[in-house]
């Protein structure tokens, strides 16, 4: 697996650079430096209003939090750290998740099982709300000029994500994986799994609960993912104003379904290294005219990026350093009472 992973990671790269051959990287480096502070902090002020926006989704999820303005800090920290660690991890996108579920267990008292169930919807509600975002994507695209290039690849991604996301939650609202595990549970196999199987059993009923019974937290997940993805196209269109290439809200979405389609479709690329740069330099380019913007474009996308994952390190070192605090506090604690039983 690991042999793959840097197989992916060199195909990638090697894709990035056959595309970046035929752009002039003198004039993408000229619309960066005249991008400037003012336009890196409002791009970056966008991406944190996704991000949010995002966990806010997050947070309606997690049944056991009330929904006030501390938690919803709470959360945007322990998602910025786990997003973080999703971000360098060669794990799909998915080796930031535990470390989310330990956060809220250690930190706030919310259980592994009720962490990880809400991990998951978080995950499936996002996905659900990128079909949507997609969808728009796609009929602005059907509209545009660009449509004869790259349309028919647009629509054939769209029909395999949508297919698989229905897949996915068609298996946790229906739990059919409780249903398997009931009948693998008369076989000596099922007797030696039972405990996993009861585990599972009890994450699936949280989520079939979460998808049937609250509907006044399901819903406004949905329609926060998809202002989440709304707020990142709004970003894209920032970036490519400042960036001396403007385009039309239109057109900024589709740039961001396109691209956020192949970031779901490469997920086991680490970072999407390679593929969301040459995604976003074809596409931005065939739209502005100019190569080069697409460069731009995905160079900036990519500071951003390190800035947050950065950030995210750094909210995690603060938690670490809780950690052994509290640890100190419990031995210092527990040398006093042995020395007063002394």
């Amino acid at each position: 697996m690991r042999y793959l992973t840097w197989l992916y990671l060199g195909l990638g790269i090697v894709l990035l650079a056959w595309v970046v051959a035929g752009v002039d990287l003198d004039a993408a480096l000229a619309s960066i430096l005249e991008m400037g502070w003012l336009g890196l902090a409002a791009a970056l002020g966008m991406y944190l209003a996704a991000f949010y926006v995002d966990s806010l989704s997050w947070q309606l999820a997690i049944l056991k939090v009330p929904l006030t303005p501390g938690w919803s800090y709470v959360v945007w920290r322990i998602r910025m750290v786990g997003e973080a660690f999703n971000m360098v991890l060669p794990a799909g996108g998915f080796g930031g998740e535990p470390i989310k579920a330990v956060l809220l267990k250690r930190h706030h008292a919310v259980n592994y099982r009720e962490g990880i169930a809400s991990i998951i919807l978080a995950r499936t509600i996002n996905l659900i709300g990128l079909i949507v975002f997609m969808a728009i994507g796609l009929i602005l695209l059907s509209q545009h000029e660009a449509a004869g290039k790259y349309g028919a690849f647009a629509l054939g991604g769209f029909a395999f994500l949508t297919f698989g996301i229905g897949v996915v939650f068609g298996v946790q609202k229906f739990r059919a994986t409780s249903w398997t595990g009931s009948r693998l549970g008369r076989t000596r196999l099922g007797a030696k799994i039972g405990a996993a199987l009861d585990n599972i059993r009890d994450v699936e009923d949280r989520l079939h609960h979460f998808y049937t019974a609250r509907p006044a937290r399901f819903l406004p997940a949905i329609v926060l993912a998809v202002t989440n993805w709304i707020l990142g196209a709004i970003e894209t269109y920032v970036m490519l104003y400042f960036l001396g290439h403007p385009v039309t809200l239109g057109e900024a979405i589709i740039i961001e379904s396109v691209i956020q389609m192949v970031r779901a479709v490469t997920f086991f690329i680490p970072a999407n290294l390679g593929t969301q740069d040459s995604a976003l330099i074809v596409l931005a380019g065939a739209i502005t005219g100019q190569p080069s913007a697409g460069a731009a474009l995905a160079a900036v996308k990519r500071i951003r990026e390190i800035i947050f994952v950065l950030w995210g390190f750094g909210l995690g070192s603060i938690y670490s350093l809780r950690s052994l605090m509290r640890d100190a506090e419990t031995r210092s604690a527990e040398d006093a009472r042995g020395d007063k039983a002394g």
